[in-house]
């Protein structure tokens, strides 16, 4: 019952929020090549912005949204929580994810390793407003009902911050508000896996 709400929540919040970010996602997941993992694939909605030719592995829990994916010719969907694959992946991408995870800090790790050195990491996702804003408060006030209602969304996660954590190197992060109330503020952006031979 659980996995059929969350499915008919995101397939109708999808519809608003895909049109407000297209343009973002095209322009960031089109520079993907090579082996590309996706953690929580959803409906498959993030497959009409990746480049042809390359290898597809997307991975999603919830078998009513899996069921919707249209897995493309290289592609493979595992119908599971991600457990890890170290070092196998060019790249990861992953939208509105990292807000509804139980341990975000346990997934990023996850994501960090199974990336080879120099790997990117691609994002979009909403985000906590600026501490000391109403727009925060209101956050912070409301996430016991938002996160029963939403699927386990935390309004106020710090995602950006929690991605640095986990090793990775921060570029080219973009800051961006969508008139979705608490759900609004946004960071789209991509993270690097150092190289080792970069490290200090």
């Amino acid at each position: 019952m659980r996995e059929a709400w969350f499915a008919w929540l995101m397939e109708r919040a999808s519809k608003v929020h895909e049109p407000m970010v297209a343009t973002r996602k095209r322009k960031l997941f089109g520079t993907l090549r090579g082996d590309v993992l996706e953690i929580g694939a959803g409906n498959g909605v993030n497959l009409q912005y990746l480049p042809e030719g390359l290898r597809w592995t997307g991975y999603e829990p919830n078998r009513v949204l899996a069921a919707k994916v249209k897995v493309p010719q290289n592609g493979t969907l595992v119908i599971e929580e991600y457990r890890g694959q170290a070092g196998r992946f060019d790249a990861a991408i992953c939208s509105l994810v990292l807000c509804s995870v139980a341990e975000p800090e346990t997934v990023l790790r996850g994501i960090f390793e199974s990336l080879s050195p120099g790997g990117r990491f691609l994002f979009v996702e909403h985000v906590a407003a600026g501490q000391g804003t109403a727009l925060r408060r209101a956050q912070d006030r409301w996430l016991p009902l938002w996160r029963c209602c939403a699927g386990g969304c935390h309004p106020n996660r710090e995602t950006e911050s929690l991605i640095a954590a986990a090793g990775f190197a921060m570029e080219g992060i973009e800051n961006f508000d969508l008139p979705l109330w608490l759900a609004g503020p946004h960071i789209a952006g991509i993270a690097v896996k150092p190289r080792a031979d970069l490290l200090p």
